[in-house]
């Protein structure tokens, strides 16, 4: 008797790939890439053929093929991988946008490329090179574009945050000290939108003051039951701030973690609260 094969669901496959659903279903919708089976409720089924597929999806995004050149790949019908990448497409489309000034057709490019590519390939691959572009200082448009770029990529990731925080469970806060000024704010959005993956609601608290601990955190943490707290910034903390977040940590039973530069600037600090932790909760 053949045994049966093991069907996994959407979630339980983009936890497994880190590919989230949206995008698995844009991958089939638009390109065919994979063919779930379905329940009889609609509810969509991948065997781990599906998820070795996926892998491989990945992979080749990796290099740089761009998603409308996958098929062929997965087909055989070519197997010259360079002749594929032409990832920079969406790139000089976004720039193209900028330069007409056209917030329409960017708002469009972005909603597409966002749900096509893995979030942390999409900030590789398009936000880090178009920033590269925009912020050319020989750039006479500078100012005008970057302003139109961040400004619509942080309302286009506080509508993905806002839409899965209507249905997601857990609660996540998010702190930055940075200031606004600094050019990071979308950045900080895009972080929003990578915890929005991981299944939090996210509430984000930005440009917080660098010259005192923030009155009212350990109350917000505790009354409105936040499972994590998380610090993304390029600039170091002053020690009150730290010596607070510790306290989050240990008193409000909440882990707190460090995102950004930030991280690698406290590393001793995080791997002592991580010691702490681990003695307190282990």
């Amino acid at each position: 008797m053949a045994s049966e094969v093991k069907l996994f669901a959407i979630r339980e496959v983009s936890e497994m790939t880190g590919v989230n659903p949206v995008t698995l279903r844009a991958w089939q919708r638009r390109y065919g890439l994979i063919k779930p089976q379905r329940t009889e409720k609609g509810h969509r089924l991948y065997t781990q053929a599906d998820i070795e597929k996926i892998r491989l999806i990945l992979s080749w995004l990796e290099k740089g093929v761009a998603i409308s050149k996958v098929r062929p790949l997965l087909e055989g019908q070519v197997s010259d991988v360079a002749s594929q990448q032409e990832d920079s497409d969406g790139v000089a489309l976004i720039l193209s946008a900028l330069s007409d000034c056209r917030r329409g057709k960017l708002e469009q490019l972005l909603s597409q490329l966002m749900k096509e590519y893995p979030l942390p390939m999409f900030i590789e691959k398009v936000v880090e090179q178009v920033d590269t572009q925009v912020n050319d200082p020989a750039n006479p448009l500078q100012a005008m574009q970057q302003a139109l770029w961040q400004s619509t990529l942080i309302e286009q990731c506080a509508s993905l945050v806002s839409k899965t925080r209507k249905r997601s469970g857990r609660k996540a806060m998010l702190l930055s000290f940075e200031p606004a000024q600094d050019g990071i704010t979308h950045y900080i959005w895009l972080a929003a939108l990578s915890l929005s993956n991981e299944g939090y609601s996210v509430t984000l608290l930005n440009n917080l003051p660098f010259n005192s601990k923030l009155h009212g955190l350990e109350a917000a943490v505790s009354q409105q039951a936040f499972e994590s707290v998380v610090v993304i910034g390029e600039s170091k903390l002053p020690p009150a701030i730290l010596k607070q977040l510790a306290r989050v940590d240990s008193e409000c039973q909440c882990p707190v973690s460090l995102r950004g530069s930030i991280a690698a600037i406290h590393a001793d600090w995080v791997q002592q609260l991580k010691g702490a932790q681990s003695n307190g909760r282990g």
